[in-house]
């Protein structure tokens, strides 16, 4: 049987290492590592949700997506940079170890966002610079894009450079009405030119803002996976097909994380996202008050499974127990808004 809320009855697991050539990570205080994040994400006071630029949010999200669709980027990308986590190059140290508030659906949307910016280590599985990517108008909505989220985010001040892009991009686009041929010629070769070296030097130039801009967009990102469990499902399963697995000699998956007594952070997590039902009969365990909530591991710990919040749901007790160990078809949390059409009897 899985987990019980408050994690009743868990013994530690013997964890196998003979397939990870890094030590089981230390235990971190994430109370502490938690205020360190929202400290960091305050850096700027009286941010409000009316200073992120949703036209930025949504390229980052899909960004996400088309990133967790690339088996490249998924074999390649994601699988180095969780071991950075581990070889503390990166943090935290215990990801996917521990249940954590901070923890993997952010970091994907921070190493997606990286991929924004950085020109020189774009990624294992990146064979150019993702503006160097976009087609040539997509080039110059992404550019917008960035200076108006600079813009409302209030980090870089009276920045100059942000100021002659956005200029630029202006002229650009009024071109659009007026003389369309010379609209092309601009978009396609000297602007596109003047622009790529102007973003190069935002990225030189103003490290620490485009750091805080990215504290900001990533938690926002986070939200969007963890509201979805099916793509956290996704994530969950893609984390074991690519090596996360604790595969033993024999080739099968067996236990490598411990289990875990739950944070109360990461049991109100679920709690909202799953309305407080269970994921697979639908029971309002929270309203009826007759039984106690379970926090199932869609992939068992048993199996390979992780400890991250992607891999966990909300079941009632009849059903956590019928689920054991197995793995199990999981359902939408996304509300069905749209009405469907009704199977027709025959």
């Amino acid at each position: 049987m899985k987990d019980e809320v408050g994690g009743v009855g868990m013994e530690e697991c013997v964890v196998r290492q003979h397939w990870v050539d890094e030590p089981k990570p230390a235990r971190v205080d994430h109370q502490r590592e938690g205020a360190r994040i929202i400290k960091e994400l305050r850096l700027n006071d009286g941010l409000t949700m009316s200073e992120l630029y949703f036209p930025f949010t949504l390229r980052l999200y899909a960004r996400v997506l088309q990133c967790l669709g690339d088996h490249n980027f998924t074999g390649l990308d994601l699988f180095y940079r969780i071991k950075d986590c581990w070889k503390g190059r990166d943090q935290p140290t215990d990801l996917l170890w521990r249940p954590m508030e901070p923890g993997l659906s952010l970091k994907i949307a921070e190493w997606c966002f990286n991929t924004f910016l950085d020109n020189n280590g774009q990624g294992e599985s990146e064979e150019i610079w993702y503006i160097l990517s976009l087609k040539p108008e997509d080039f110059i909505w992404f550019l917008d894009e960035i200076c108006q989220a600079a813009r409302l985010s209030s980090f870089f001040g009276d920045a100059a450079l942000l100021d002659s892009m956005t200029a630029q991009l202006r002229e650009i686009d009024s071109l659009f009405e007026t003389d369309e041929e010379k609209y092309w010629e601009k978009v396609r070769g000297s602007a596109r030119d003047t622009l790529i070296a102007d973003f190069v030097q935002l990225n030189r130039d103003f490290r620490g803002p485009l750091l805080q801009m990215k504290h900001l967009y990533c938690p926002e990102i986070a939200d969007r996976i963890l509201h979805d469990r099916q793509l956290c499902n996704f994530i969950a399963r893609t984390i074991i097909d690519i090596g996360f697995d604790g595969e033993t000699v024999h080739g099968l998956r067996s236990q490598w994380v411990a289990r875990e007594t739950w944070p109360a952070r990461v049991k109100r997590i679920l709690l909202a996202r799953d309305r407080g039902k269970c994921a697979a009969c639908g029971k309002d365990i929270v309203q009826e008050l007759k039984d106690e909530p379970h926090i199932d591991h869609m992939f068992s710990i048993s199996q390979g499974g992780c400890n991250d919040l992607v891999n966990l749901q909300l079941l009632c007790s009849p059903c956590n127990r019928a689920k054991a160990d197995k793995e199990t078809q999981v359902a939408t949390s996304v509300p069905q808004y749209i009405r469907r059409p009704k199977k027709s009897v025959r």
